[in-house]
């Protein structure tokens, strides 16, 4: 085994919550560190691993460190406890800035030391490492890095190899750049006293969309944005280059300088490259985020099954109510009224097991005459395609005493949830009759 125990070093945090499950996933023994005990102990018994406050302490024998604590305290704790991390581990950071810390990593770390600058660029409310991005950089890709990518690509990580140095660079305008425009449009709208709300009223698709992006940035930690913009060393930079371009574009509309404001945005758009795919990829997010909200009012008066993307809690019941912003679900007398934008419409698969764990299964056997040449495999799929049911099987073909020459017996044993058994064998039975075909 490349590693056993790993050390998450702030791992009651939320991206240290989020790594301790993955690390947990795996197998390995976790532990994780951070100032606050009673914090510390809630959070690990609650994710199944081992709490230690002291932070030397929980590297000593570790195969892995990750630290994972806000910006302004990552180069403290890389100085107090890379000199700690035994020959052979992995040592790793997981902070949106990479040179310094990797750089502090590298001078820091014994002989034989695995260092890794690695920027999941995400945040701690994704449900699964799919798809999404991981950026790694690392000098040596020794046998931990290997065994720590190898990690990423089982889960479908995207996985991006980078230097430090082009890390940072690049994250100036990734991040700096987009999380700057975001927080400024949103203190625009303040100091305008401008009413968002009333103005989804008269929203395109697009200014919808990106509603969604400022509250999406506004509504987060301040202090972790303010480490982003403060601690790149890139984002100045662009910054000015963005304040530049912005005067220039206000002057143009100001003094309707039509020609100068066609030509930079024809330049722009030529820079910009493939724009054609940009508009379809932007074309489908805005188709897709009106389909699940035409579908569930489709389905309005049907069972149906939500889950909310954050918690992963699931919610079944009867659709009584849809809107833009809500729904309202009734399940035996209980309604729940939930935000449309913190749900999805969950598979058949997905629905059928949250229902067979909550209401349980309940099996009936239907012993039918059918005709000799009938096929009763694909009477076994229309009955399954046909009714709300969890599985649908031949148990038994019979053709001998008491049974027609022209006919067969076939009998089929239906798993009915047993929230909705009596209405759905109700049904089956009326089918079978329909068909002609009698029950004995």
């Amino acid at each position: 085994m490349v590693a056993k125990k790993v050390s998450v070093i702030g791992g009651y945090g939320g991206m240290g919550q989020l790594f301790s499950k993955f690390f947990r996933k795996q197998g390995l023994d976790v532990v994780i560190t951070g100032p606050n005990s009673r914090r510390g102990g809630e959070v690990a018994g609650k994710l199944g691993v081992e709490y230690v406050k002291d932070n030397v302490e929980s590297v000593s024998d570790a195969d892995v460190v990750v630290i994972t604590v806000p910006i302004r305290k990552t180069l403290k704790v890389i100085e107090e406890v890379a000199p700690q991390v035994k020959a052979g581990a992995l040592l790793m950071d997981l902070t949106s800035v990479k040179t310094e810390p990797y750089e502090l990593m590298l001078k820091h770390a014994s002989k034989g030391v695995e260092v890794l600058g690695c920027h999941p660029v995400f945040g701690p409310r994704v449900t699964s490492f799919e798809g999404q991005v991981f950026v790694l950089c690392s000098a040596d890709k020794g046998v931990k890095y290997v065994w720590f990518r190898g990690l990423l690509q089982d889960e479908k990580a995207k996985i991006v190899e980078s230097t430090a140095k082009e890390h940072d660079q690049v994250m100036a305008v990734v991040q700096g750049l987009t999380h700057f425009t975001y927080i400024s449009v949103a203190e625009t709208f303040r100091r305008l006293d401008f009413d968002v709300k009333r103005s989804r009223e008269f929203s395109s698709p697009v200014y919808d969309l990106m509603l969604d992006m400022i509250g999406r940035i506004a509504g987060q930690d301040p202090r972790l944005y303010a480490e982003i913009q403060m601690n790149n060393p890139h984002v100045v930079g662009v910054h000015k280059t963005y304040l530049e371009c912005a005067l220039k574009t206000a002057e143009n509309v100001e003094y309707k300088n039509e020609k100068a404001f066609v030509s930079d945005m024809l330049a722009s758009a030529k820079h910009f490259g493939d724009v054609e795919s940009a508009m379809g990829r932007s074309d489908k997010a805005i188709n897709l985020a009106g389909y699940e909200l035409k579908k569930l009012k489709e389905l309005t008066g049907e069972r149906i099954c939500l889950k909310h993307i954050y918690t992963g809690t699931m919610h079944y019941g009867v659709i009584e109510y849809v809107d833009a912003d809500r729904i309202v679900l009734s399940d035996n007398g209980v309604k729940r009224d939930l935000k449309i934008a913190n749900i999805r419409l969950t598979s058949t698969i997905e629905k059928n097991a949250f229902r067979k764990n909550k209401y349980g299964l309940s099996s009936r056997d239907y012993s039918v005459l059918i005709p000799k040449h009938a096929d009763e495999e694909r009477i076994r799929q229309v009955v399954g395609e046909l009714f709300d049911v969890y599985s649908v099987c031949v148990k038994d073909v019979y053709m001998g005493d008491n049974i027609p020459s022209n006919m067969q017996s076939v009998c089929l044993n239906v798993k009915h949830f047993a929230d909705t058994l009596d209405v759905v064998d109700t049904k089956v039975r009326g089918f079978f009759a329909q068909m002609g075909w009698n029950l004995r």
